[in-house]
């Protein structure tokens, strides 16, 4: 006589609650008692409050069992705990979602307030994506003793497909001009882990500052360069123009005031550190600029 076929049942058990050493060790121990499969497990602890997750297989006869001695765990730990069964069909329609593309969207600002994570949490709505997890980059803040140049950076992991890329990225940009708040936004795949040369753009990048406006005010022309520079911003004239005519405004200008000029650059704070982090991290890195290569030979030296 052929052993009738066991069946097996989903379910999702989520306990909150007060965190603390050997909870998820003490949860482990009763389903692998029970011999259940882990489809899905998700834990984060937020100022020692904790929210555990797990999907789990197990077969239908043990499901009691072990929903009773988590329940009993629970007790004796002072979490909360609950239970929700997932049909196959449910769970074949989750299993079905995961060939969406994965990307990763990076906000990184002084502080930051539930306003700005509002306004970026609605653009990521607005173009269809999920939201599978959030985590803090940085460090803890102190509010008896804020440091000065303090900062703070989230990750959000989304899946999905942009419905217009171009339109996202126009509505980031427009929030960090608005909201003081930096955006990087990347598809999460092997490539955004194995890059290894990084390329900074110069002027009002790595500087505060453009350098040709620093020679220009050397020169005495300062209101001159800054005039054509605006009418090439409006689109009145193109850049190798604009560009031609402002160092024409230059000539005569004393080839020494460039030395006192890369002495006194405006260094972007943080750019230092972040310098000394990604060569201690093995990558190459690469200077842009329009022409000024002198400024980037002393940049490239000071780092």
């Amino acid at each position: 006589m052929m052993k009738e076929k066991v069946r097996k049942e989903q379910i999702v058990v989520r306990i909150t609650g007060v965190d603390r050493p050997g909870l998820t060790a003490s949860v482990m121990s009763i389903l692998a008692k029970y011999d259940a499969m882990i489809l899905d497990i998700g834990q984060a602890d937020i100022h020692n409050s904790l929210s555990l997750g797990v999907m789990f297989r197990i077969d239908e006869n043990n499901s009691g069992h072990v929903m009773k001695e988590l329940l009993f765990k629970a007790t004796e730990l002072g979490v909360n705990i609950g239970f929700s069964p997932i049909g196959d069909d449910e769970y074949e329609e989750w299993v079905n979602r995961q060939g969406k593309n994965r990307y990763i969207l990076t906000i990184i600002g002084r502080h930051l307030e539930a306003r700005q994570i509002e306004a970026a949490t609605t653009v990521i709505a607005e173009q269809g994506f999920n939201i599978d997890s959030i985590r803090r980059l940085t460090g803890r803040l102190s509010i008896r003793n804020p440091r000065k140049n303090a900062r703070a950076c989230i990750e959000f992991s989304l899946r999905g497909n942009a419905k217009d890329r171009d339109a996202m990225q126009a509505s980031l940009m427009q929030l960090s001009h608005t909201m003081e708040m930096d955006f990087s936004f990347q598809e999460d795949n092997m490539f955004r882990r194995m890059r290894r040369l990084i390329c900074f753009d110069m002027d009002s990048t790595l500087i505060q500052t453009e350098c040709i406006d620093e020679l220009a005010m050397r020169a005495g022309v300062g209101d001159k360069v800054k005039e054509i520079t605006a009418r090439a911003m409006r689109g009145e004239i193109d850049f190798k123009q604009s560009f031609t005519e402002r160092v024409a405004l230059l000539k005569g200008l004393d080839v020494s005031v460039m030395k006192e000029i890369a002495e006194n650059l405006p260094i972007t704070e943080g750019a230092d550190r972040l310098m000394s982090v990604l060569k201690r991290c093995g990558y190459k890195i690469a200077i842009l600029s329009g022409g000024f290569t002198f400024f980037g030979e002393y940049l490239q030296k000071r780092w």
